[in-house]
């Protein structure tokens, strides 16, 4: 059932200061990712289109499904506030979630060897570390995908044992999720149970005329949706803290959304979501280890 909500669902957090520079797009690649997460149930795994946004310098990984949906409901945003005599006073805005998608995105900064990931717990949290060092074979056997003639490389990393594609005529280093530091883009990768796979789904050059938001107010950059998608930019916002402290929320998320919820929104005025958290959680039971027993990165 779609649900009413308001504008402005983003949390105020605390502020980080990045020397990154967002970067413009300069090609993106689209990835099928499938992960077995129970072994109980393997012909079941999970599935999600995901996206490999490339910069000159960077490159983000994130949820192509995601990312749409969140545009689409920015257009959606805008047409009610043109409908509304250009407020949002009165006006009813629709979700337009139809389903749950990955929330974490990876950021990868070549030049300064620096790789972020971006958890969103209700508000979104960031951890800081260098950039994964991938012990990469290299060997003859080429295979060719959607006409890009690509090489392959194999490597243990995170406790699997991984095949990858890459394509030597896509001078990126770069890949999905933490994949990355082959002389190519991954275009094609999986564990050799094939119980994690990132399956080649299409790469396009990007060329983006960036527009000018100088003088634009900060709704107006809010429902901006002409860059998202087109470049590389850490939320200003995001709350930086360990990766020890990042995996505490998200156990204490997993046992108790609710009261998680509660504890997120408690003093930033936006406490009368609760109900709409409360319906969307509604009465789940707490995922069981036999339930999500197979992690993409076992050790």
């Amino acid at each position: 059932m779609k649900k009413i909500i308001v504008l402005g669902l983003s949390i105020c957090t605390a502020s980080v200061s990045f020397a990154q520079q967002a970067e413009l797009a300069i090609a993106k690649a689209k990835y099928t990712f499938s992960h077995v997460l129970d072994t109980n149930k393997r012909d079941k795994p999970y599935t999600e289109e995901m996206l490999l946004i490339i910069g000159k310098n960077s490159s983000l990984y994130t949820s192509n499904v995601r990312l749409e949906q969140q545009i689409n409901f920015k257009k959606h945003v805008a047409e009610q506030i043109r409908n509304n005599g250009g407020t949002l006073n009165g006006a009813q805005i629709i979700s337009n979630r139809k389903r749950p998608t990955i929330e974490t995105d990876y950021y990868i900064f070549n030049q300064e060897n620096k790789f972020y990931t971006v958890e969103k717990l209700m508000r979104e949290y960031l951890t800081e570390e260098e950039i994964p060092k991938i012990d990469w074979k290299i060997n003859k056997d080429t295979l060719t995908f959607s006409g890009l003639k690509c090489q392959k490389a194999t490597a243990n990393f995170k406790g699997r044992n991984w095949i990858a594609w890459f394509a030597p005529e896509l001078p990126f280093p770069n890949g999905p999720w933490k994949l990355n530091g082959l002389p190519g883009l991954i275009v094609d990768a999986y564990d050799e149970k094939k119980e994690v796979q990132f399956k080649f789904a299409g790469f396009e050059a990007v060329k983006v005329n960036p527009i000018d938001l100088k003088s634009a107010t900060e709704d107006e950059k809010a429902l901006t949706t002409a860059m998202m998608g087109n470049e590389i930019r850490i939320p200003v916002k995001a709350l930086k803290v360990s990766a020890q402290e990042l995996n505490r929320l998200k156990k204490a998320k997993n046992d108790d959304p609710y009261g998680f919820a509660k504890a997120q929104l408690a003093g930033t005025g936006m406490e009368g979501l609760l109900n709409i958290t409360k319906q969307s959680f509604g009465n789940r039971p707490v995922p069981t280890a036999s339930q999500f027993n197979n992690p993409i990165e076992l050790k």
